[in-house]
Formats: structure tokens, sequence, C-alpha cells
């Protein structure tokens, strides 16, 4: 049985994903330690410091399968080493004395750090993949309702009006912004360890970098100018980054769990027939992703601000900080994936209602409109005074539940300088949609622009 959330038949899928789950399951780790080694006796043997037979060896043997994983755990119990075990292990499973090359001159945080570097970088691909996936479902949505009036809102109260395609337009740029970041971040980030003990090479000897170079290309990572067992700042940016990303999509996922308020009911996450809302309430059809991605965005915060704890290691190596990493930046990756896929998932599937929206744009009866009238009537009185006066008649049309536009023209300012077909078009929301339609056109040209690059 798990004893966490992340790997918990009954919970895992709301804090993880199969994909994930299999990026960083320990026999993942593992083949990456495995693939590793035999990388660097690879790059020993080219340069003549091992036998070509010895780096042949250990390349053939180097599968988590040829492994007995069970006495590796027992190992680590007995010696409390996460790695001198699978060395051990796999130092036995070579032919002969082969074995003996494994691991020549490397640290334990070279093969730790660039172990969980392959398995973060193939999982940030993974987030990185959904979010443009998901930025592809918002230029649907952009398009689709550009022109879809709904109301407007600030400090939770209805404001003006606008369209539904800029709601996602403004969705749409920030991801993309956090795509960009992620794109940035690839630059930085990526980078292998190989550089011995205190970082110095020693154990390498004259060609120290030349081994560390080859080695780290052959994984597929980037090559760092200097040792960084106490540079911890490029692990604290991707999870930086990543939580960004998961903030942007936790704002996205309150705002539509808003959305689909019963009282408001204008979108809905979809609804996958079969799915339970309630143990004891039928009818229910709650926000799940849309709650998870809140939820999601929270924890991977948590574990963003523990890893960055590790910024402080000390002198050229220091494990009581290093070691944080391995539970908090794995969780934030693995976390993300959850939000990412969920985001994705959201976006492809949401359930729009254009006469709801349109429905709730009557809801104050014509009193959303109040600053068309103002400025309406401020080319005849002033702003200032046809402020005072729309402000005195809002407040009277809110007491008596009355209809604005009725109220307006009992007023004998307005009616002495407008018409009731002048004050009517004006309260015709569709009327006063600003440039929403042109900024969802803008928004969404500028992110093709950007994609194609």
């Amino acid at each position: 049985m798990a004893c966490n959330m992340m790997d918990s038949l009954l919970y895992r899928n709301s804090f993880s994903t199969p994909k994930m789950r299999e990026i960083f399951d320990d026999t993942a780790i593992i083949q990456n330690i495995l693939d590793i080694e035999a990388a660097l006796a690879e790059t020993q043997a080219e340069m003549g410091i091992i036998p070509k037979e010895a780096a042949e060896e250990i390349r053939r043997k180097a599968k988590v399968e040829n492994l007995d994983i069970p006495r590796i755990e027992e190992g680590v119990k007995r010696v409390g080493h996460s790695l001198v075990p699978i060395l051990k292990e796999f130092q036995s499973v070579c032919d002969g004395d082969l074995g003996e090359y494994v691991h020549m001159g490397a640290t334990t945080q070279d093969i730790i750090d660039t172990a969980f570097m392959l398995s973060i970088k193939r999982g940030f691909e993974v987030i990185y993949q959904d979010m443009l996936e998901a930025e592809q479902s918002m230029l649907k949505l952009m398009e689709t309702y550009r022109d879809t009036i709904m109301p407007g809102r600030s400090h939770t109260q209805q404001a003006l009006p606008i369209t539904f395609g800029y709601k996602v337009a403004v969705w749409a740029s920030e991801v993309r912004r956090n795509i960009e970041r992620m794109e940035d971040c690839r630059k930085r980030c990526f980078v292998g360890e190989m550089a011995g003990a205190v970082g110095t090479m020693a154990g390498f000897g004259p060609e120290g970098m030349e081994v560390s170079r080859r080695t780290i290309e052959k994984l597929g990572l980037d090559v760092p100018d200097v040792a960084w067992h106490v540079s911890r700042d490029r692990i604290s940016e991707i999870c930086m980054t990543l939580a960004l990303v998961a903030y942007t999509n936790g704002k996205i996922g309150n705002e539509l769990a808003k959305l689909q308020m019963t009282e408001i009911s204008e979108a809905f996450e979809g609804f996958v027939p079969g799915s339970v809302g309630s143990s004891t309430m039928p009818h229910k059809r709650n926000p799940n992703k849309l709650e998870s991605l809140q939820m999601l965005a929270r924890l991977i915060k948590g574990s963003m601000e523990t890893t960055m704890e590790s910024m402080f290691c000390e002198h050229e190596r220091d494990g009581a900080l290093w070691k944080i990493e391995w539970k908090s930046a794995n969780e934030v990756v693995i976390l993300a994936g959850s939000s990412a896929n969920n985001m994705k998932n959201v976006m492809a599937n949401l359930r729009v209602d254009p006469e709801k929206m349109r429905a709730d744009l009557d809801v104050l009866k014509g009193l959303m409109q109040s600053e068309g009238i103002m400025l309406a009537l401020g080319h005849h009185v002033g702003k200032q005074t046809a402020h005072s006066i729309v402000y005195q008649i809002c407040m009277d049309t809110f007491e008596q539940h009355a209809d604005f536009g009725d109220m307006l023209m009992k007023n004998e300012t307005v009616a002495r300088h407008m018409t009731r077909e002048e004050i009517d078009k004006i309260l015709d929301p569709a009327g006063y949609t600003g440039l929403s339609a042109q900024i969802c056109d803008h928004v969404a040209a500028s992110v093709r622009k950007a994609l194609e690059k």
C-alpha cells in the first residue's frame, strides 16, 4: 500500500498522472543512474582511461531488469546510502572483474543530480507539450466566442459587458508568457553534473573537463561551466517557473469554477457521463478539475519554497540542504504535470452557455450601462456633473428594484438632453463591449506569431 497521495490507488490521479509516475518511478531513476554510469564508462574507454571491453560490458548490463531491486533496497537499509548498493549490484552483474570500472572518478552527487535532472527534464517536456495543447484550445475558444457577450465583473460585481473571447484572451496571453518562460528556462537549467568529490574533477585526471563534457553530452543534457554541487539556482528556477505555470492554471480554474456556480452557470467543466459529484446528492456536477487546479497550485508553491532552501548549501558539498530537493523538486514537477494535464483537458472540453451569458447581462435591468449613459450625458452637462446625476439615479434604481431606463427618463436633466431612443441604444450591452473582439484577434495573432518562431 502507498503511504503518500501521489502513489495512492485511491488518490494518485488527483495529484499525479500515469506518465509522471512512470518518469519518476524508482525503476526509471535507477535506469537513469545506469545510463549515466554507462555513458561515463564509454567516454573513459574512448579516451583510453579504461579498457574498451569494460565499457562494452557496462553498457550491455546497464538495464534495470538485470538488477535485483529488493536486494538494493536491503542494501540501502543496511549501509544508509542510496547509491552504493546500486553500484555494488551493478558491478556484480558485470562479467569477470569488468564491473570494477564502474563509477571511476565520479561522486555520488554527480550521479544523483544528473539522474534526477534527466527525469525532471522529461517531466518538464511533458508539461510544456500539455500547455501548448491548452494554448491551442484557447485559440479556438477565442475565435469561437470573440463576439459572445457576457458580463464583465470587477470586485465580484457586474461592471461592463465584455465578450467571452476577450476573457479567454487575457488567460491565453498569460499562458503564452509562461510557455516562453519555460523556453527560457530550458536554455539555462537542464545541465548534467560530472565533476568529482568537490567539483575539481581530480578523480578524472588532467582530461577531466573532456570526460565531463563528453559524458554529459551523451545523456542529452547541457554542460555546466563549473560544478553545481552547491549552486542550486537552476533547480530553483525550474521549480519557480513551474509554480508560475501552475498558478496561472489555478487562477483560471478558480474563475471558471465561479462561472460554473449554479447561480451563474455561464461556463462549465466538461462533464463525463458516469462521473459522480456527490455520494448523497445525485444532481451534483462538481467542478473537480477546476478545484484540482487551485489545489495543485498551492501545493506546488509550498514545494517550490521548500526547494529554494537548498540554495543555502555550504562549502563544496552539503547533504543537509541538497537532499531536500530529492523530495520537493520532484514533487513540483509531478504536481505541475497534473496541473498541465488538467488544464489541457479543461480547455479542450469547456462548455459555454452564450444564452445564459446574455441573460445575465439583464440582471441589473440596464444599470451595467451606467458608464455609457454618464459619458453621453457628460457631453451636455460635464462629466463630473453627469457622474453625480447618474450615480443618484443608479442608487435609487437599486433601492427600488426599478428599471434603469425608466428611472433615467424621470430625471429632468436627463430627459432634457437625451431621448428614450438614445437611452435604449446605450442600454443595449451588445453595443458596449469596446474593443473586445479586436483584442481577441490581436492576442490570437500574437500567439500564432510566437508559435511560428
